[in-house]
């Protein structure tokens, strides 16, 4: 299981900043922990980035379930859990 979540997540990482560029975004990807990834953006586009980030997660592969993804904003790690 642990490699087919790895081969998701790392798709997604791959298409995610062209998209957001293509959205219009500052944010920009800084790090993945496991199934995570963190973000810095500034605070006005904290929630379109989550929603991008939703979107392009949640279809990065096709799968028999649903693919569903939680997200969390915070000034800190912690704070977005």
């Amino acid at each position: 299981m642990q490699g087919g979540a790895a081969d998701i997540i790392k798709r997604a990482m791959v298409r995610l900043p062209a998209v957001l560029k293509a959205e219009g975004l500052r944010s920009r990807m800084l790090l993945q922990v496991h199934d995570e990834l963190l973000f810095e953006a500034p605070v006005q586009e904290a929630e379109t980035l989550a929603g991008v980030v939703r979107r392009v997660m949640e279809s990065a592969a096709v799968l028999s379930v649903p693919l569903v993804v939680e997200t969390g904003i915070g000034k800190t790690w912690a704070e977005a859990h």
